[in-house]
């Protein structure tokens, strides 16, 4: 990947400072072409300069030795210099170290560089201008004399445009997602140097395992904080924006990184809402040669390549799989050539879960995570996620924290699906944090996902492990090419063959065990295999003992495809679908 020529600022302002007891008040400067910002307070104007922004307010903030304070911004153009004043002054003639975005940092040390966390998603907005206001974290140094802090940027940019025979009339660009095969681009991060910050101890964030990509969102919609919550500005565009770029991504200065890629993913705007084109503009920088990312450098994508690929519509990116059939209706041709049309859905690539001291639902963040024991916490205060439900607590009737055996408190002999009841009624924070835009297969299509349509035996893989070792099932679009199916070791899937399998829109079923009142019964560990206990939206009325009048659930085990022995009030999965059709 070639690089691209860096452009300075005019001059490194230097200033006193007047001194009021223990405060000083500083004035910052960027030595370097590249931006930054959490809410973003500098741009890329035409010429490629970095400026501090002048739209001030209370979210521009500068972390000093471990203590946020407010920015505020002077002069014009090019010269554009920040104060921060109120600055506690360090002990025993102690440095300034300063770290900007502020809201980036996760260790507050009194002095010296903090650990900081480089965001998965980057949301894309603009200033009133046009110009991208780009997330990159600067640091910058100065001691008790020279009060100035000249800030110096801590990652790089890679710049990405699309071809000049773009049709920004009929297309939207949704996400670009940059993706490497051997090295994490996102995590936590360790600032060092004596007086020259630089990034190093670049490690995987809590929020995953193996993530190696970095993904810019147009939409609002997706996941933009460390928790899973999403953005609350409100700028942007809800679907997409119509341009071709340059579009800017934030990369951390990695050594040795291979297989570099860029995924364009576009919106058609000409395709209904419930099944949009989105097309897959592909390139790929170095691909199995192992480059270096720097610092302080900005590089080009080369040419993408034409629209090689319809990609499932998403809500946000990995967070919908490809299409499956779960039903199929007869609709003539007479016996000998009888004609059908298919219901198809998508599924979520995570299943359900609940935080219950913020209200908040989202999808998991791993196709194969299960809480397992963290569901014995069930409460209506519990302040950690659980993903073990009663029957029908959506949260309108029923609420997801119910763990007692009162049937007062769940939907019983009634089913639950085209109702308020359905868990996708709600609105799912990085599920398009929309309502009424998922909901929970019936148990007739899931017996027609698993045993009834096309191919179905070639498609439904039972008892797999992944190369992590969590257990469960992976079950394949209607499109996955058999042979390319047959050719995977599914006892022992590798990390390669998933991330195929994955891109493909095949979908992982956790083994999760199930809940009775706060007691975890069933989940995989050493000694138990553990099954997948997932609710269908369809009651059992048709039991021939009264406990068996429960709920259809699937239990995904050996061969096992269904059950209603479980009551309304054990927890279970839930694993949400939107219609395609």
């Amino acid at each position: 990947m070639s690089i691209v020529g860096v452009a300075l600022l005019s001059a490194l302002v230097l200033s006193s400072c007047q001194k009021d007891h223990d405060t000083v008040s500083l004035k910052a400067t960027i030595n370097t072409y590249l931006p930054t910002g959490k809410d973003a307070k500098t741009y890329i104007d035409n010429n490629r300069y970095v400026n501090w922004s002048s739209d001030n307010d209370n979210c521009d903030k500068v972390n000093i030795n471990g203590t946020d304070y407010t920015v505020s911004v002077t002069g014009t153009g090019n010269d554009r210099v920040a104060t921060i004043a109120g600055v506690t002054v360090p002990a025993n003639s102690g440095d300034y170290f300063a770290y900007y975005p502020a809201g980036r940092v996760l260790t507050n040390d009194a002095s010296g560089w903090p650990q900081v966390l480089l965001p998965q998603v980057q949301n894309y907005r603009t200033d009133a201008n046009g110009n991208q206001i780009v997330e990159a974290p600067m640091a910058a140094w100065c001691t008790q004399s020279t009060h100035a802090l000249n800030f110096t940027n801590l990652c790089a940019l890679l710049k990405i445009e699309l071809p000049s025979n773009f049709d920004i009339s009929q297309n939207e660009v949704a996400y670009i997602t940059v993706s490497s095969s051997n090295k994490p681009l996102w995590g936590k991060a360790t600032i060092s140097g004596t007086t020259t910050p630089v990034l190093s101890g670049l490690s995987l964030a809590d929020l995953s395992t193996s993530d190696k990509s970095v993904t810019l969102d147009f939409t609002n919609n997706g996941l933009h904080g460390s928790d899973g919550n999403s953005s609350t500005s409100t700028s942007g565009a809800a679907s997409g924006v119509r341009r071709r770029g340059p579009f800017y991504i934030v990369l951390p200065p990695v050594t040795n990184v291979s297989g570099l890629t860029v995924d364009i993913y576009v919106f058609n705007s000409t395709a209904n809402n419930n099944r949009r084109t989105v097309h897959l503009y592909h390139n790929t920088g170095s691909e199995g040669v192992a480059i270096s990312i720097e610092g302080n450098k900005m590089y080009g994508t080369g040419t993408l390549t034409s629209s090689y690929d319809v990609v499932p519509d998403v809500p946000y990116p990995g967070l919908s799989s490809g299409e499956f059939t779960v039903a199929r209706v007869r609709t003539g041709g007479g016996w000998l050539n009888p004609t059908y049309s298919y219901k198809k859905v998508r599924f979520s690539l995570g299943n359900l879960q609940y935080r219950a001291s913020t209200g908040t639902w989202r999808f998991a963040e791993h196709q194969w995570d299960a809480l397992g024991s963290a569901n014995s916490n069930i409460s209506q205060t519990n302040g950690n996620w659980i993903d073990l439900f009663g029957y029908g607590t959506s949260g309108v009737n029923y609420q997801p924290w119910q763990s007692n055996s009162n049937q007062a408190n769940y939907a019983r002999n009634t089913n639950i699906n085209n109702s308020e009841n359905d868990w996708g009624v709600n609105e799912i924070s990085n599920g398009g944090n929309q309502p009424n835009k998922w909901r929970t297969l019936t148990h007739a299509e899931w017996i027609c996902l698993l045993d009834e349509r096309d191919n179905h035996n070639a498609l439904h893989r039972q008892n797999v492990i992944l190369w992590n070792g969590v257990k469960g099932n992976v079950i394949l679009p209607d499109d996955f090419p058999t042979s390319l199916a047959n050719n995977y070791n599914w006892t022992r899937l590798p990390e390669a063959d998933w991330n195929e399998v994955s891109r493909r829109g095949g979908i992982f079923l956790p083994r999760t065990g199930y809940r009775n009142e706060t007691n975890i019964t069933d989940f995989p560990s050493s000694s138990v295999a553990g099954h997948g206990n997932y609710w269908t939206s369809t009651w059992n009325f048709n039991g021939y003992e009264d406990y068996q009048k429960n709920p259809w659930f699937i239990q995904l085990q050996n061969g096992e495809r269904h059950g209603s022995d479980l009551p309304y009030y054990y927890g279970l999965a839930v694993r949400l679908v939107r219609d395609v059709n």
